[in-house]
């Protein structure tokens, strides 16, 4: 009985029985060829135990993963070994007896850009030349669409050309379960949008609107890539956090900040749970004392 045979099944009844997206069946297949590769890719899932689990734990944390990220992989490990169970491959369940890291509310908190680092940063692409034209380009881009759109890096990379109305500011977006919403754009991102669509002189509305060397959609991958790349050109610290995600809380952050309704954001974002949303009002600590001064009778009895 060996680990790897049972990883497609077990993906196949979260895709089917409990329609799992495609981004979380890819999440739980990363986890779960990570652990094995922690193990051996011919180990007997019989013989797997508790011991192996908490030494793979311990190198997660070892590498320096987050508490969130290996609570994670936990719930990954959790869910194939009760699927083993369920399906009498295995006898005895070595995840009952391993439990989630403790995580604190402020780890919960997305990370965000100040507006300030957001203009150094547009402006350095802008203005880079350790960047051939066409890697600054499509960079400048990505960057746009993603912090002005606040868009997820999967559905930057499957928008199409004809999903963008530039008469009326808007883009179409692919969300999650595939979910659409419609979100507007600014007139600046949209400029150079079209731009880049006229130095490709030819296509057509189904054709990607970001595309690699060969033509074909720009991935998730290659978007993170340059994002990455960005990130070591700018000389930023291993520590300092430069993602494509960063920007999708980087605007929505900034945009509460503005004064955005709770409720507004969450149509922009696509979150069905708008809980999911309230997370960016703890962000703006800010804006909550602000509305606490303007709105407690105490502070009207201290101004008579």
């Amino acid at each position: 009985m060996l680990f790897k045979n049972y990883i497609d099944d077990f993906l196949l009844v979260k895709e089917i029985e409990e329609g799992c997206s495609p981004n979380t069946i890819k999440a739980y297949r990363y986890d779960l060829i990570m652990f094995i590769s922690d193990l051996s890719t011919d180990v007997d899932i019989s013989t797997i135990n508790q011991f192996h689990i908490r030494s793979f734990l311990k190198k997660l944390k070892d590498r320096e993963y987050s508490k969130v990220a290996i609570a994670r992989k936990i719930a990954c490990l959790r869910s194939f070994f009760e699927y083993l169970e369920a399906s009498e491959i295995i006898k005895l369940n070595p995840m009952k007896k391993i439990n989630s890291p403790r995580i604190k509310t402020e780890e919960h908190l997305p990370k965000f850009l100040t507006v300030v680092e957001m203009k150094n940063i547009i402006e350095f692409v802008q203005n880079d030349n350790k960047l051939n034209y066409t890697t600054s380009k499509r960079i400048y881009i990505i960057i746009r669409l993603l912090y002005a759109t606040m868009a997820r890096v999967s559905e930057i990379s499957n928008a199409r050309v004809g999903d963008v109305d530039f008469s009326n500011g808007l883009i179409r977006l692919r969300g999650k379960g595939n979910k659409e919403r419609i979100v507007p754009v600014d007139k600046q991102t949209l400029k150079i949008l079209r731009e880049y669509l006229m130095e490709r002189i030819f296509f057509k509305n189904e054709d990607p609107l970001l595309i690699n060397k060969s033509g074909g959609a720009l991935s998730v991958r290659s978007i993170q890539r340059d994002i990455h790349l960005l990130k070591i050109k700018m000389g930023y610290t291993k520590k300092k956090k430069l993602t494509p995600h960063i920007f999708r809380h980087t605007g929505a952050t900034h945009l509460r900040q503005a004064g955005m309704d709770i409720s507004e954001l969450q149509d922009i974002l696509g979150h069905s749970n708008p809980n999911t949303t309230r997370i960016y009002a703890k962000n703006d600590i800010n804006r909550i004392k602000e509305v606490y001064r303007d709105k407690h009778p105490l502070y009207d009895l201290e101004r008579e």
